[in-house]
């Protein structure tokens, strides 16, 4: 017989979901936002985001108060840790040579701590984290289906993809990889539950097939080399997980029957370089194979789902619970064994070493058909000289987000990345060892309380706080070789729902009846025992406490809520010149001047400012616009260039000599520069308008 569907009373509702979990929800909401809106990705979108977290964060600690209940000393350690991390990526500004993008990195891991912290205080029950999780892939996957659709129907399809590599919703292919399957792995492991109804075990199941052929499309490497080590985590951290294998094997079973449509799309496309009829048409079949797969999905899912809510549940001891889990993990690794054998066609050595020296040598020669089959790439070109900047910093590092220019100088490539590929060399090379450090004791501190919260819960509280922990392990283990800090899309759910499996089934806020410290005043000490009379002094103790905590959060929240709205007024300012530079130039120029002063760290208003000159004709301004920009960034090729185009314009040759020979010292490899210099003492020297155009061409 089927289990009846249970109803639950309104005192049953009320204890599953208390008022106190409903700010968890609405930074859920923040959390989905980012991931629709280029992963959250710009400071336009993820500045306005962070204020908003700091709100939720007050709002809930001051409107909630006893009720949030006893914080864990596991998970105060946790929280205290990234918050000094925080305060050292802030104090990093005083050594930083960019001083603005300092500014801007600390203020992005200001907002990860306010995800954190507020996910952390909140007293999650096991129905609302399921709950916050299950909202968290069925968004997603309402993504992933509006992505099908449009590939499938042909709709503005180029648009979805950079170099021939699916990249929507985020912009950047590895991250879209990596959300598609933080969901599709989060979707298995709940469609797994039998406490869920049939219908919705279906369809997160068909969620984990759309996101792992979304995943697939997006062709990352990355992506495709790390989820082995994915996996392996992930039967680590879930409970009953034969249950969660026998479920995955569906959506995996449907991703490889597509696999060949959906490697098409990027062979068709010659490494991105042709997005014609036969792109479109491609694009257009594998859009059409992933929907009819998912319906396939959803329909079979939904059938074994039915049979499973028929049958009785086995229930096993605990020995041999995890007799069944070792003997799965087992059968994991044996499987992804035999599999990398035959893949390597059984000489995984030699694959490796021919691997290692592809990924170690930028690549040459044609690209081939797969973006899988080529390793070469500048990451480790990055991670050296990543390596170099902590080893010569060794105590602060470069400061928050200043490793891009310092690549300029260092480098071996031709690349110019901003970020170093890989989340630990990232903290040693922006914040050095001490900053490493703490980083380090916060992610173990929160780690260990998390599996701590999971080993004392239930049946279902075990599978919830696993599935909590699946996107910090995809977050984790891919982002050691790719850049995925710097997109809220996925850090949010990572550090979100860590806090959240710390946090779970919190003991109760203790009543007065319960051990709650008795109430102080002259009335109470006149008929209080003598015992509790000896504790009056401490109680006393405890509420100057208070006021000084009050106090001080009062003022912490202001200098936060400061730190973060100057800059994010800088940046309306400047997206609203942006907006406007095509049809009122002057305006946007008066707007670029408010966003600089605004930020007086940043040296980006005055380069947008000095680039709009140019383009206008208005060369004095457009110098004196680039000289503001390299007194606030010295190594800033882009400004020396601008300089020296706007004052060969104004007929200053030597100067412009002096500023093209700075901005060539930094950036000897840049054609305009080079371009400029060749010609700056001729009769013909390069224009202005020909010098940006070429530089736009280069994007």
């Amino acid at each position: 017989m089927i289990r009846p569907v249970r109803r639950f009373n309104r005192s049953e509702v009320s204890r599953a979901f208390p008022a106190s979990v409903l700010p968890g929800f609405a930074a859920l909401g923040l959390l989905i936002v980012w991931a629709a809106h280029e992963g959250g990705f710009f400071p336009d979108t993820w500045y306005w985001g962070a204020l908003t977290m700091l709100a939720l964060l007050v709002v809930t600690v001051v409107g909630l108060g006893p009720k949030l209940g006893p914080i864990p000393p596991s998970v105060r350690v946790a929280v205290v840790a990234f918050g000094l991390y925080v305060l050292w990526s802030y104090l990093s500004i005083t050594w930083a040579r960019y001083p603005g993008a300092a500014l801007e990195g600390s203020n992005r891991t200001l907002l990860y701590w306010l995800v954190l912290g507020l996910f952390a205080i909140v007293p999650w029950t096991v129905e609302a984290a399921l709950a916050v999780l299950t909202v968290f892939v069925l968004a997603v996957g309402a993504i992933a289906v509006v992505i099908m659709v449009r590939l499938a129907t042909g709709d503005h399809i180029t648009s979805l993809f950079v170099y021939g590599r699916l990249a929507s919703p985020t912009g950047y292919y590895n991250a879209s990889a990596a959300l598609f399957t933080m969901a599709a792995l989060v979707g298995i492991a709940l469609s797994a539950r039998r406490e869920l109804p049939v219908l919705l075990r279906a369809v997160l199941l068909a969620v984990g097939a759309a996101g792992l052929q979304l995943a697939l499309i997006g062709q990352s490497r990355g992506w495709l080399f790390t989820l082995p080590i994915v996996a392996v985590v992930a039967i680590a951290v879930l409970s009953d997980r034969l249950r969660v294998v026998l479920a995955a094997t569906i959506p995996m079973l449907a991703t490889l029957a597509a696999v060949h449509r959906l490697l098409a799309v990027y062979r068709v496309s010659d490494n991105g370089s042709r997005l014609g009829r036969p792109f479109t048409e491609a694009a257009k079949h594998a859009g059409q194979t992933t929907l009819a797969l998912c319906a396939a999905v959803l329909i079979v899912g939904a059938l074994l789902a039915w049979a499973d809510a028929r049958r009785p549940p086995i229930v096993l001891s605990s020995a041999r619970r995890r007799a069944v889990g070792v003997a799965v993990s087992a059968l994991v690794l044996i499987g992804g064994a035999v599999g990398a054998t035959v893949a390597t066609h059984g000489r995984p050595v030699h694959f490796v070493a021919r691997e290692w020296d592809g990924f170690s040598h930028p690549p040459t020669g044609p690209a081939p058909s797969s973006n899988f089959a080529q390793v070469g790439s500048g990451r480790y070109d990055f991670w050296r000289v990543a390596l170099d900047a902590a080893l010569a910093h060794p105590i602060g590092g470069l400061g928050q987000d200043n490793f891009a220019n310092y690549y300029m100088l260092h480098r071996r490539t031709d690349e110019q990345p901003e970020w170093t590929h890989s989340l630990e060399l990232r903290l040693l090379a922006h914040t050095g060892f001490v900053g490493f450090g703490l980083f380090a004791i916060f992610f173990a501190g929160a780690v260990l309380a998390a599996l701590g919260a999971r080993r004392r819960a239930g049946p279902l509280g075990r599978a919830v706080a696993g599935a909590a922990l699946l996107p910090l392990a995809i977050w984790t283990i891919h982002g050691s070789v790719d850049w995925f800090w710097e997109f809220p899309a996925l850090s949010g759910p990572a550090l979100g729902f860590l806090g959240m499996a710390m946090g779970l089934e919190r003991p109760e806020p203790a009543t007065r009846g319960q051990g709650a410290a008795p109430p102080a005043g002259r009335a109470w000490r006149r008929r209080a025992p003598r015992a509790w009379r000896r504790r009056a002094p401490r109680a006393r103790t405890s509420r100057a406490r208070i006021v000084a905590l009050t106090v001080g959060g009062g003022l912490a929240v202001a200098v936060a809520a400061v730190t973060l709205a100057i800059p994010y007024l800088a940046v309306r300012e400047t997206s609203q010149a942006s907006s406007i530079s095509g049809g009122d130039p002057v305006g946007a120029l008066h707007d670029l001047a408010r966003a600089a002063s605004l930020n007086p760290l940043s040296a980006d208003p005055e380069l947008d400012a000095g680039v709009l000159a140019l383009r206008i004709g208005r060369y004095a301004d457009a110098e004196q616009r680039f000289r503001q920009a390299s007194a606030r960034e010295p190594d800033d090729w882009e400004a020396w260039l601008g300089e020296g185009l706007a004052a060969s314009e104004l007929g200053a040759r030597a100067g412009a000599r002096h500023d093209l020979l700075v901005s060539h010292s930094i950036n000897a490899l840049q054609r305009v520069t080079k371009q400029a210099l060749a010609r700056v003492g001729s009769h013909t020297p390069l224009p202005a308008a020909e010098a940006l155009r070429e530089l736009a061409a280069q994007l």
